[in-house]
């Protein structure tokens, strides 16, 4: 039996089930074993914030030494990491198909729809995309889904989408409406339309075959570490901006050791792989109808496809950075974040987790989601605007983010004086005295409770980079703005083609 973690209460609502269980007396199972539990009184205000979900707080005393333990039974004390993830958790009661999360679920049950669409070959809609036609063999031979090692079926994937609990969000997906559609059948059919491919591709997600497509990744990456000019800052690497697919279809025999995509290790087509040949040979599989790559959101309305990384980078377009602003309403002390203003497009940046985790994401409708840590963002500061944030070091790859202490209050100020009345701050303000500051930074709510130490963490954060954007001109900031971009959408000079559905 698989254990809650961390990041199970980020992804569920779990906190106020954990809460009911306590005050119910209902008992909680450890190492298979029933406990009842209750919460260390030796933690105030314990059980307010998991009944009111305040994961980010839960977190953070969960890693504390002194408040880790948050649950007792007679003399033994627990931490959130020894219950078991049972049903009521999202957990599985075993099999290949316990324990998979949402979107596991659901990238996977995608794969089985799309390959029914190829199959049918016209529009799905109720009538024809039926438990019984996506759980036939002919289907099952071309779908290759996993999570972790376990491949899940067609069956154990219509259990987890109607399963009570944590995991009914999933119905939203399944459910059809009035026009005979659903999640799953749009994006099918949006894609069997735009990727005519002849037959009936084989889908997989997280399979052998697919992780053999980002093998060939490392080859390249190990290449361009022995070059003295990076593509990208570290971050960059990594699998979902070389290649967001959370799918991929493909015409070659399912077994990699066979087919070998994208394969050029030793005995391969080359064993001198560089991020630009393998991009070159992403494109040219992808347009011969053998391999590609598909980003899937979730579709409210009608489906649409965008194809990314084309070898004319048609989303290469100049941005402009218009500004920037404090929050939403240019209210310095109203949020933790601070924005920047492009034309078309906002940024976002704010800590993700209280007084760590500073990063920017993008906001608006044509590109939601996408996100750049603050590594990456101080990368294109140093190499584009020669200006890193707030250090002196020549290596941009050894940055890390200002850990916030009282002693920065005056650092602090001046830069919200500075920027508060700036010129290119969208929503201009007469700045307030540095005592007044200082009680209003300190005194920051947030849900109800004070929440201070990730307002200081992440606005001074966020006045960091803006004082790296305006305290000099060397007139890059246009390439600086589009760069950034680029790396939040999955567009850089590594990133290679693929389509997303949204």
């Amino acid at each position: 039996m698989s254990k809650i973690k961390n990041a199970t209460l980020e992804k569920r609502p779990i906190a106020p089930l954990i809460f009911k269980k306590i005050k119910d007396k209902s008992p909680f199972e450890i190492n298979k074993k029933e406990v009842i539990l209750k919460f260390n009184p030796d933690i105030k205000g314990l059980d307010k914030l998991f009944k009111g979900n305040d994961v980010e707080e839960i977190i953070a005393a969960s890693k504390s030494k002194l408040t880790k333990m948050f649950f007792v039974a007679g003399s033994t004390q627990y931490k959130i990491t020894d219950l078991d993830k049972t049903k009521e958790f999202g957990g599985g009661s075993g099999g290949s198909g316990g324990g998979a999360d949402d979107t596991a679920a659901s990238e996977s049950m995608q794969c089985y729809y799309n390959a029914l669409a190829y199959k049918l070959g016209k529009e799905l809609n109720n009538k024809n995309a039926t438990e019984a036609a996506l759980t036939s063999k002919g289907i099952a031979d071309k779908v290759h889904v996993y999570n972790k090692s376990s491949k899940l079926n067609a069956n154990e994937l219509f259990e987890l989408h109607y399963k009570p609990g944590a995991e009914k969000k999933l119905g939203s997906w399944i459910e059809f409406d009035d026009k005979g559609q659903n999640v799953y059948t749009k994006t099918a059919n949006a894609l069997k339309k735009h990727q005519p491919w002849p037959g009936v591709p084989h889908f997989h997600r997280g399979s052998p075959f697919m992780k053999a497509i980002y093998d060939s990744k490392k080859l390249a990456l190990d290449f361009d570490k022995k070059q003295e000019v990076k593509k990208a800052p570290a971050s960059g690497y990594s699998d979902d901006k070389w290649n967001p697919g959370d799918i991929w279809m493909s015409a070659y025999d399912p077994n990699p050791s066979s087919s070998k995509p994208l394969d050029y290790s030793k005995g391969g087509q080359s064993c001198n792989l560089t991020f630009e040949t393998l991009k070159k040979d992403v494109y040219k599989q992808a347009k011969a109808k053998k391999l590609l790559g598909v980003s899937l959101k979730k579709v409210s309305g009608n489906a649409s496809v965008t194809e990314y990384n084309l070898p004319t980078r048609e989303q290469n377009v100049g941005v402009t950075l218009k500004g920037f602003r404090f929050g939403q309403t240019g209210d310095f002390f109203g949020s933790t974040d601070i924005y920047l203003v492009f034309d078309k497009k906002e940024m976002q940046f704010r800590s993700f987790n209280s007084t760590k985790s500073w990063q920017g994401e993008v906001k608006g409708a044509f590109a939601a989601g996408g996100k750049i840590g603050g590594g990456g963002v101080n990368f294109y500061c140093s190499d584009i605007l020669n200006n890193p944030i707030a250090t002196n070091s020549k290596d941009s790859l050894k940055w890390s983010e200002t850990k916030w202490t009282d002693g920065l209050f005056s650092q602090f100020y001046d830069l919200y004086k500075k920027y508060t009345n700036h010129k290119n701050n969208i929503k201009k303000s007469k700045p307030v005295s540095d005592k007044l500051f200082k009680s209003n930074a300190n005194s920051y709510i947030s849900k109800g409770k004070n929440a201070s130490p990730a307002f200081k963490f992440s606005k001074f954060m966020g006045l960091q980079l803006i004082d790296a954007i305006y305290s000099k001109d060397n007139g890059r900031r246009k390439e600086w703005a589009s760069e950034v971009l680029r790396y939040a959408m999955s567009n850089i000079d590594i990133s290679s083609y693929f389509i997303k559905i949204e």
